[in-house]
């Protein structure tokens, strides 16, 4: 696992990777190259079916919070709006400069939503769970800086950052940005574009999230297309992480469990999460060099049983598990089972706070995998458990 490689390296950014692929160990070194069908060339070796690659000694950042772009499948942007047509607007990522010169086109059947202004400390991480868009279904809703909201139809000027907003009541304005803190625009309208085949995920160093199809890195350069069409060259120094996804891993996150028991502590219990913790926020761990973000993973809290048939399709199970650095304290019990049988993984047994642990584990012909978090001396205060990258190897 790359976070047991990551704690046994220096804390120096030297422009190394972990690389782990769905066949071997995970690999450090230099990324030479990658090519569209996921070989990359780390040293003077060739790795094929590459699934993550990790920078050395960089967590993974947060979620941005400023200014930015939301997309319709989870990109999440940040820039500013620059002007936009009819269908689209234009916005400057920062991860390419703010030049409008440069600035990306982006269909406004792409976009969720657009925040002009920092987000709010208390703004889910998940724009269907905004308060101010909550009933929506088919309207445009703007809020503004001062927490007013409007809904209606959005336009947006070609040469200067303004919405032309035509509300369900009143007459039709031109809305400065400078007014405004965000527009959600109509879920109707808004069409996710996941890939049919592979594709990758990038975190970039300012938070970006952008997923990339036929990516390629060379000369020190990443490079391929957004799925809302939009051709890019980022600097491989900005990549913390890069992810591939619809190849030979399977993530638990996109998939249901075959049976999901609780047991309540004072009659409270927190059903899992897919991509969230179990109070809905970010999974986050806490690894050698610092917290880290994990954008795929599962939450649980104790008591939780989640069972997974396998079917025999699966080589290994890895993740990365620990307590929420925020609000997990232990220790808490947790066990991996295949086949009824109790997998031997040093540490999560009594996980404890800022101990997140590596698990790599044989599932080769298995038919089920079950994950346990059990009750700690404390029950199930500050218990939340998160399991980072949570994934099913082929």
């Amino acid at each position: 696992m790359f976070a047991l490689v990551l704690a046994l390296l220096p804390a120096a950014d030297d422009g190394r990777f972990v690389v782990v692929t769905a066949a071997g160990e995970p690999v450090v070194g230099k990324l030479a190259t990658l090519t569209p069908d996921f070989t990359a060339r780390v040293g003077a070796a060739d790795l094929k079916d590459v699934l993550s690659v990790r920078r050395v000694a960089r967590p993974v950042p947060p979620l941005p919070t400023g200014p930015q772009l939301v997309t319709a499948n989870g990109d999440r942007i940040p820039g500013a709006l620059v002007g936009g047509e009819r269908d689209a607007l234009r916005f400057a990522a920062a991860a390419v400069g703010t030049d409008s010169e440069k600035a990306w086109l982006v269909p406004l059947s792409a976009a969720a939503v657009l925040w002009t202004a920092d987000t709010p400390a208390d703004t889910p991480p998940d724009p269907a769970r905004y308060a101010w868009t909550a009933g929506n279904k088919n309207r445009d809703v703007v809020r503004f800086r001062n927490g007013d909201t409007t809904r209606g139809v959005i336009g947006i000027a070609a040469d200067a950052p303004t919405f032309r907003l035509r509300p369900d009541q009143g007459e039709p304005r031109d809305v400065p940005a400078a007014d405004v803190g965000a527009v959600a625009f109509n879920p109707l309208l808004t069409r996710p574009r996941k890939p049919k085949g592979p594709f990758l995920r990038v975190v970039l160093s300012d938070g970006t999230r952008l997923a990339l199809v036929n990516a390629t890195v060379a000369n020190g350069g990443l490079r391929g297309e957004t799925t809302f069409g939009q051709k890019v060259a980022l600097p491989l120094a900005e990549v913390v992480a890069l992810d591939v996804f619809q190849t030979k891993a399977t993530y638990l996150s996109d998939i249901k469990p075959a049976r999901a028991e609780y047991a309540a502590f004072l009659g409270v219990t927190w059903p899992w999460q897919p991509d969230r913790t179990a109070r809905g926020l970010p999974l986050r761990l806490a690894l050698a060099d610092g917290d880290s973000t994990f954008d795929k993973g599962i939450g649980t809290h104790p008591k939780t049983t989640l069972a997974y048939d396998l079917g025999g399709k699966y080589k290994r199970f890895e993740a990365v598990v620990g307590l929420d650095p925020d609000r997990g304290r232990g220790p808490v019990v947790v066990r991996v089972r295949v086949d009824g049988k109790d997998q031997t993984v040093p540490g999560l047994a009594d996980l404890t706070a800022g101990k997140a642990v590596p698990v790599r584990v044989d599932v080769a012909g298995a038919k089920e995998l079950v994950l346990e978090v059990e009750f700690g001396p404390g029950g199930g205060v500050r218990g939340g458990v998160n399991w980072g990258d949570a994934r099913l190897v082929e």
